[in-house]
């Protein structure tokens, strides 16, 4: 029987890591009871497009079975890089060269076209839906009350905007879909890093991802300094990120993708795992960053 090392979840997603021999394992994740749709293996095509890319040593780490119930990667590490950062203290991992390399794995999957017909990222058009519907499970109406008044209207229209499909000129890229500090494997002294791939695999514009990765790293930043801990500087790390990525990108678009993640980020806390008064502090926080990123200043 396999050993349990680690298993969280939410009402949204479910992740369990099992032991599988010698240094390796089992990570899978699957659909939380108040999901909407099932988690399942990309198609043939997309894993062959996927595994062609020249490497790298941040990994673009494909599933390895899959089915209505979840995906499950094989990796040798138990732990992310946003537990890093919420555990405080980096130990042998190599943030700065993580998040940079991360830029660059990026980069080469972008460089692939993608498929006509493939949709845009999921987690754009949830926060549409629950910004036009005031809908959802758990706290989702509650939070949008709130939004509502803090937010404000011209806010929220905004937002909504940002989160409508986004059609590049020319060829879609083929997009991770939601490339997170959660499936970011790191660098160590001894270990290569991975992202976890393969679940969202979408088609849109560059900035997307990106700016839904960048987001993270914004949220933290703007939170920073509330543990009393000494905090990375977060600005320098979202450089790594786009310096990795290397090709030109535009700022104000990964602005405003970083925004719908932080966003996002608040939706999910509420509508998946529990209501929290701290959710207000939040959102007066999120409007600086919606005001940010409508100015193109988000991006320091």
């Amino acid at each position: 029987m396999s050993e349990v090392v680690e298993s969280f979840a939410s009402g949204f997603l479910r992740t369990t890591i099992v032991r599988h021999g010698q240094g390796e394992y089992l990570w899978t994740r699957g659909p939380g009871p108040d999901r909407r749709d099932a988690m399942r293996m990309p198609a043939p095509a997309l894993l062959a497009a996927v595994r062609a890319l020249p490497p790298g040593p941040v990994r673009l780490a494909l599933p390895e079975r899959g089915d209505g119930d979840g995906v499950t990667y094989r990796t040798d590490q138990t732990g992310s890089l946003a537990g890093v950062f919420l555990r405080g203290g980096a130990g042998g991992v190599r943030i700065a060269d993580t998040l940079a390399q991360t830029g660059a794995a990026l980069a080469r999957l972008h460089a692939t076209p993608a498929p006509a017909g493939l949709a845009g990222p999921d987690g754009p058009r949830r926060l549409l839906w629950w910004l036009l519907e005031g809908e959802g499970p758990g706290a989702a109406p509650r939070l949008h009350r709130h939004a509502e008044q803090i937010l404000g209207p011209g806010r929220i229209a905004a937002v909504k905007a940002w989160c409508a499909p986004q059609e590049p000129p020319g060829p879609r890229a083929l997009l991770h879909g939601a490339p997170s500090l959660g499936t970011l494997l790191p660098l160590t002294r001894e270990r290569d890093g991975a992202l976890l791939t393969g679940e969202d695999l979408s088609a849109g514009p560059p900035e997307s991802d990106v700016g839904w990765l960048i987001g993270e790293l914004v949220e933290f930043r703007e939170l920073a300094g509330r543990s009393g801990r000494a905090t990375p500087d977060y600005d320098a790390l979202i450089g790594h990120v786009l310096d990795g990525y290397g090709a030109p990108l535009d700022p104000a678009a990964v602005g405003r993708a970083a925004t719908v993640r932080f966003l996002s980020h608040v939706h999910d806390f509420a509508a998946y795992m529990k209501w929290h008064d701290l959710l207000l502090e939040y959102l007066e926080i999120v409007a600086g960053v919606i005001d940010a990123a409508g100015e193109g200043r988000l991006i320091r």
